[in-house]
Protein backbone atom coordinates (compact mmCIF):
# COMPACT_ATOMS: atom_id res chain seq x y z
CA UNK A 1 0.00 0.00 0.00
CA UNK A 2 2.82 2.41 0.88
CA UNK A 3 4.55 1.75 -2.43
CA UNK A 4 1.32 2.26 -4.38
CA UNK A 5 0.59 5.56 -2.63
CA UNK A 6 4.17 6.67 -3.25
CA UNK A 7 3.89 5.85 -6.96
CA UNK A 8 0.58 7.70 -7.31
CA UNK A 9 1.95 10.75 -5.48
CA UNK A 10 5.05 10.86 -7.69
CA UNK A 11 2.95 10.48 -10.82
CA UNK A 12 0.70 13.33 -9.70
CA UNK A 13 3.71 15.51 -8.90
CA UNK A 14 5.01 15.37 -12.45
CA UNK A 15 1.80 15.04 -14.46
CA UNK A 16 -0.66 17.49 -12.92
CA UNK A 17 -0.58 21.16 -13.80
CA UNK A 18 -1.03 22.53 -10.29
CA UNK A 19 1.11 25.05 -8.47
CA UNK A 20 1.76 22.75 -5.49
CA UNK A 21 1.71 19.43 -7.36
CA UNK A 22 5.51 19.21 -7.37
CA UNK A 23 5.43 18.82 -3.58
CA UNK A 24 2.84 16.04 -3.42
CA UNK A 25 5.45 13.33 -3.88
CA UNK A 26 7.28 14.59 -0.80
CA UNK A 27 4.34 14.23 1.59
CA UNK A 28 4.60 10.48 2.23
CA UNK A 29 8.40 10.37 2.76
CA UNK A 30 8.22 13.34 5.14
CA UNK A 31 5.38 11.78 7.15
CA UNK A 32 7.20 8.43 7.30
CA UNK A 33 10.37 10.16 8.48
CA UNK A 34 8.51 12.10 11.16
CA UNK A 35 6.14 9.40 12.45
CA UNK A 36 7.74 5.99 11.86
CA UNK A 37 11.49 6.53 11.49
CA UNK A 38 12.30 8.08 14.91
CA UNK A 39 11.30 4.91 16.76
CA UNK A 40 13.75 2.89 14.65
CA UNK A 41 16.57 5.43 14.43
CA UNK A 42 16.64 6.61 18.05
CA UNK A 43 16.41 3.11 19.53
CA UNK A 44 13.61 3.66 22.01
CA UNK A 45 12.26 0.73 24.01
CA UNK A 46 8.75 0.26 25.41
CA UNK A 47 10.25 -1.24 28.58
CA UNK A 48 12.80 0.64 30.74
CA UNK A 49 16.33 -0.70 30.05
CA UNK A 50 16.90 -1.40 33.74
CA UNK A 51 13.80 -3.60 33.83
CA UNK A 52 14.95 -5.44 30.71
CA UNK A 53 18.34 -6.13 32.29
CA UNK A 54 16.73 -7.46 35.48
CA UNK A 55 14.52 -9.85 33.52
CA UNK A 56 17.35 -11.11 31.33
CA UNK A 57 19.87 -11.44 34.17
CA UNK A 58 17.95 -14.47 35.43
CA UNK A 59 19.04 -16.50 32.40
CA UNK A 60 21.85 -14.57 30.70
CA UNK A 61 25.34 -13.73 31.94
CA UNK A 62 25.63 -10.84 29.45
CA UNK A 63 22.31 -9.20 30.29
CA UNK A 64 23.60 -5.61 30.12
CA UNK A 65 25.22 -6.04 26.72
CA UNK A 66 22.14 -7.84 25.44
CA UNK A 67 19.88 -5.10 26.79
CA UNK A 68 21.83 -2.43 24.91
CA UNK A 69 21.45 -4.35 21.63
CA UNK A 70 17.74 -4.96 22.20
CA UNK A 71 17.05 -1.30 22.96
CA UNK A 72 19.03 -0.18 19.89
CA UNK A 73 17.03 -2.43 17.57
CA UNK A 74 13.76 -2.50 19.49
CA UNK A 75 11.55 -1.75 16.49
CA UNK A 76 13.06 -4.59 14.47
CA UNK A 77 12.52 -7.05 17.31
CA UNK A 78 9.03 -5.80 18.18
CA UNK A 79 7.69 -6.44 14.68
CA UNK A 80 9.17 -9.81 13.62
CA UNK A 81 6.67 -10.44 10.82
CA UNK A 82 6.63 -6.95 9.28
CA UNK A 83 10.09 -5.49 9.89
CA UNK A 84 11.18 -6.51 6.37
CA UNK A 85 8.27 -4.50 4.94
CA UNK A 86 9.31 -1.46 6.95
CA UNK A 87 12.84 -1.88 5.62
CA UNK A 88 11.57 -2.10 2.05
CA UNK A 89 9.34 0.94 2.51
CA UNK A 90 12.12 3.01 4.06
CA UNK A 91 14.52 2.13 1.23
CA UNK A 92 12.01 3.11 -1.46
CA UNK A 93 11.01 6.31 0.32
CA UNK A 94 14.65 7.18 0.95
CA UNK A 95 15.40 6.89 -2.77
CA UNK A 96 12.27 8.91 -3.51
CA UNK A 97 13.45 11.63 -1.13
CA UNK A 98 16.92 11.87 -2.67
CA UNK A 99 15.38 11.95 -6.16
CA UNK A 100 12.99 14.75 -5.22
CA UNK A 101 15.84 16.58 -3.50
CA UNK A 102 17.75 16.65 -6.79
CA UNK A 103 14.63 17.74 -8.69
CA UNK A 104 13.96 20.58 -6.25
CA UNK A 105 17.57 21.77 -6.39
CA UNK A 106 17.45 21.79 -10.20
CA UNK A 107 14.24 23.82 -10.03
CA UNK A 108 16.00 26.22 -7.63
CA UNK A 109 13.74 25.21 -4.73
CA UNK A 110 16.76 25.06 -2.44
CA UNK A 111 15.02 24.82 0.94
CA UNK A 112 12.74 22.03 -0.26
CA UNK A 113 15.74 20.25 -1.76
CA UNK A 114 17.73 20.37 1.46
CA UNK A 115 14.71 19.16 3.45
CA UNK A 116 14.30 16.15 1.16
CA UNK A 117 17.98 15.25 1.43
CA UNK A 118 17.63 15.28 5.23
CA UNK A 119 14.47 13.17 5.00
CA UNK A 120 16.27 10.76 2.69
CA UNK A 121 19.15 10.39 5.13
CA UNK A 122 16.79 9.73 8.06
CA UNK A 123 14.94 7.09 6.06
CA UNK A 124 18.22 5.51 4.99
CA UNK A 125 19.23 5.23 8.65
CA UNK A 126 15.88 3.60 9.34
CA UNK A 127 16.41 1.08 6.54
CA UNK A 128 19.73 0.06 8.10
CA UNK A 129 18.23 -0.50 11.56
CA UNK A 130 14.64 -1.60 11.15
CA UNK A 131 15.41 -5.24 10.25
CA UNK A 132 19.03 -5.41 11.40
CA UNK A 133 18.99 -8.44 13.76
CA UNK A 134 17.33 -10.75 11.22
CA UNK A 135 19.47 -9.41 8.37
CA UNK A 136 22.64 -10.05 10.38
CA UNK A 137 21.45 -13.48 11.47
CA UNK A 138 20.90 -14.55 7.87
CA UNK A 139 24.23 -13.20 6.62
CA UNK A 140 26.91 -15.88 6.27
CA UNK A 141 29.71 -13.30 6.49
CA UNK A 142 28.53 -12.28 9.96
CA UNK A 143 28.07 -15.90 11.00
CA UNK A 144 31.58 -16.91 9.90
CA UNK A 145 33.30 -13.76 11.13
CA UNK A 146 36.53 -14.89 9.49
CA UNK A 147 37.66 -11.39 8.53
CA UNK A 148 36.07 -9.46 11.37
CA UNK A 149 35.63 -10.66 14.95
CA UNK A 150 33.07 -7.91 15.57
CA UNK A 151 30.88 -9.33 12.78
CA UNK A 152 30.68 -12.69 14.54
CA UNK A 153 29.97 -10.92 17.83
CA UNK A 154 27.03 -9.06 16.30
CA UNK A 155 25.75 -12.29 14.79
CA UNK A 156 25.69 -13.78 18.27
CA UNK A 157 23.94 -10.71 19.68
CA UNK A 158 21.38 -10.78 16.87
CA UNK A 159 20.51 -14.41 17.62
CA UNK A 160 20.42 -13.85 21.38
CA UNK A 161 18.32 -10.70 21.06
CA UNK A 162 15.54 -12.52 19.19
CA UNK A 163 15.49 -15.26 21.82
CA UNK A 164 15.73 -12.86 24.75
CA UNK A 165 13.03 -10.56 23.36
CA UNK A 166 10.53 -13.41 23.53
CA UNK A 167 11.30 -13.71 27.25
CA UNK A 168 10.22 -10.11 27.77
CA UNK A 169 6.80 -11.01 26.32
CA UNK A 170 6.36 -14.71 27.22
CA UNK A 171 2.70 -14.80 26.14
CA UNK A 172 3.29 -13.42 22.65
CA UNK A 173 3.11 -16.24 20.09
CA UNK A 174 4.83 -14.29 17.29
CA UNK A 175 7.88 -13.59 19.46
CA UNK A 176 8.00 -17.21 20.65
CA UNK A 177 7.80 -18.49 17.07
CA UNK A 178 10.66 -16.19 16.03
CA UNK A 179 12.76 -17.41 18.96
CA UNK A 180 11.99 -21.08 18.25
CA UNK A 181 13.12 -20.66 14.64
CA UNK A 182 16.44 -19.24 15.82
CA UNK A 183 16.88 -22.06 18.32
CA UNK A 184 16.65 -24.63 15.52
CA UNK A 185 20.15 -23.56 14.45
CA UNK A 186 22.80 -25.83 15.98
CA UNK A 187 25.36 -23.02 15.79
CA UNK A 188 23.08 -20.91 17.98
CA UNK A 189 22.64 -23.74 20.49
CA UNK A 190 26.41 -24.11 20.72
CA UNK A 191 26.86 -20.37 21.17
CA UNK A 192 24.31 -20.27 24.00
CA UNK A 193 26.55 -22.44 26.16
CA UNK A 194 28.72 -19.34 26.64
CA UNK A 195 25.93 -16.96 27.61
CA UNK A 196 22.85 -18.75 28.92
CA UNK A 197 22.76 -20.47 32.29
CA UNK A 198 20.32 -23.24 31.35
CA UNK A 199 22.69 -24.18 28.51
CA UNK A 200 25.62 -24.49 30.90
CA UNK A 201 27.07 -20.97 30.77
CA UNK A 202 29.26 -19.67 33.59
CA UNK A 203 27.87 -17.12 36.04
CA UNK A 204 30.82 -14.89 35.18
CA UNK A 205 30.01 -12.15 32.66
CA UNK A 206 31.79 -12.96 29.39
CA UNK A 207 31.07 -9.67 27.58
Amino acid sequence: MILLINFIALYASFSLNHMLAIYWGAVLPVLYALVIAPHAVIGRSDIPPLTITKVLAVKWNNAEELTAYIVKYWMALAYPTTSWKKQRNSIVLSLTSFFLGVVYILKELLVAGVVMFVVGYVLYQMSVRVDRPRAVLGNSDFRDGTDNEFARKEWELAAMSIIAFSELYPDDKAFKKAADEVLEDNDVKSMLTKYRYDYGASWLNVA
